[in-house]
C-alpha cells in the first residue's frame, strides 16, 4: 500500500528558500506581469533568500519573519517597502499551504510595520491644465496623452498600449483592455492590472482631442512617406505607429515638464488621483468610478478616496438640515 506524504513530512525535506523557487515558477506558469516577475525575483535574490531562505520549512514561524522585518528596519527600509516584502513571503506559504506542504500560513501571525496613512494629495484643475497645455506645445502627442489620462484616469501602460481599433470616437468609448510594460528585452503587451478589460466613456472634450491627434498622425505619416500599421497604437514615437512610447519615456517627459512648471509634487500617477476625487466629490457613486479607474471592487476606490467623500458630507449635512429646520 502506497503511504500519502503528510504536511509535516514535507515541511521538514524542504527549506523556505525552495518554497520561494516553487513560488516564483507558479507566478511564471500564471502569467504575472514582467514587472511583477522583476520584483519577486528581485526581492527574493538580494534579500529574502539570503536572511531566511535556509531556515527549514517546518521551523520557520512568526519569531523568524519578525526578525526578518527588524532587520530590514534596521537597514533603512521604509515601513511601505517592508510590507512588500511580507507580502511576497506571505503569498509564498499560502501556496505552500494550497499544495499542502504545511498546514498553516505563520506569516498571518507576523507583524510587518504598518504603513502611516497619508491623504492623496491630487493636483487642482488649474494645474492639469498647464501640464496639458504646456505638454501640448513640447510634444503634441504627449499633451493628448496627458489629457486623457487626466479625463479617463487610465494608468499609464495601459494608455501607451491604447490602439485605434481600441476606440470608438462615433460612439465616444474607449475599450480597455492591454497595458505596454518594459520587459529586459524592450516592450511587451499584457493584460490590465487586474486582468479584465473594460469600457470608458468619452466626453466631447476627449473626442474633440483624438481627433485632433489623428489627423495630426496621418499627416505625419504622409508626410514621412509611411503607411499607418494596421493596428496602430494611438500615442507612438514613429510615422507609422508600429509600436508604442515606452511607459518610462513618458514620465521621464512629464517628470521634465512638471519640473519647469514649478509643479516638483506632482506625479503622472496623480492625474488618476485628479480623476477619482474629483468625480466622487462631484457625488458620482464609487461604483461607477471604480469602473473607469480599472478597479475590481469598488470598496477599494472608496478605501483610497475616502477623503474626498468629505465634501459630499458637508453637502448631505445641509440637506438633513433643510428637512428638519424647524418652522421660522
Amino acid at each position: 500500500m502506497i503511504r500519502s506524504t503528510t504536511a509535516n513530512e514535507v515541511a521538514k525535506e524542504r527549506t523556505f528558500g525552495s518554497v520561494l523557487d516553487a513560488y516564483l515558477l507558479d507566478a511564471e506558469r500564471r502569467d504575472r506581469s514582467p514587472t511583477t516577475l522583476r520584483s519577486y525575483r528581485s526581492q527574493i535574490e538580494s534579500t529574502i533568500r539570503p536572511l531566511i531562505g535556509w531556515i527549514p520549512l517546518a521551523d520557520l514561524n512568526a519569531w523568524h519573519l519578525d526578525d526578518f522585518y527588524g532587520q530590514l528596519k534596521m537597514k533603512g527600509l521604509s515601513a511601505k517597502t517592508i510590507r512588500n516584502y511580507h507580502v511576497t513571503i506571505s503569498g509564498a506559504l499560502t501556496l505552500a499551504v494550497r499544495w499542502e506542504w504545511v498546514d498553516r500560513n505563520v506569516a498571518t501571525r507576523a507583524q510587518p510595520p504598518s504603513i502611516p496613512q497619508r491623504g492623496i494629495d491630487a493636483p487642482s484643475p488649474e494645474d492639469v491644465l498647464r501640464l496639458v497645455e504646456a505638454a501640448g506645445e513640447r510634444r503634441p502627442p504627449l499633451g493628448t496623452l496627458i489629457l486623457l489620462g487626466a479625463l479617463t484616469g487610465m494608468r499609464r501602460g495601459e494608455l501607451c498600449g491604447l490602439r485605434w481599433s481600441s476606440i470608438d470616437l462615433l460612439g465616444r468609448s474607449i475599450e480597455v483592455s492591454r497595458s505596454v510594460v518594459v520587459v529586459p528585452e524592450g516592450l511587451a503587451e499584457k493584460s490590465t492590472k487586474t486582468g479584465r478589460g473594460r469600457r470608458i466613456s468619452l466626453d466631447s472634450t476627449a473626442v474633440t482631442a483624438l481627433t485632433s491627434h489623428r489627423e495630426r498622425v496621418r499627416q505625419l505619416a504622409r508626410g514621412s512617406r509611411a503607411s499607418l500599421h494596421t493596428d496602430a497604437f494611438v500615442f507612438s514615437p514613429v510615422p507609422d505607429c508600429s509600436r508604442p512610447f515606452r511607459p518610462d519615456t513618458v514620465t521621464s517627459f512629464f517628470i521634465g515638464l512638471r519640473d519647469e512648471l514649478g509643479l516638483h509634487s506632482v506625479r503622472l500617477h496623480d492625474l488618476r488621483h485628479f480623476t477619482a476625487t474629483r468625480l466622487i466629490a462631484a457625488g458620482i457613486d464609487a461604483r461607477t468610478v471604480a469602473g473607469r479607474l480599472g478597479h475590481s471592487d469598488p470598496s477599494v476606490t472608496l478605501r483610497i478616496y475616502a477623503h474626498a467623500l468629505a465634501e459630499r458630507d458637508r453637502e448631505a449635512a445641509d440637506i438633513m438640515g433643510e428637512l428638519l429646520h424647524p418652522p421660522g
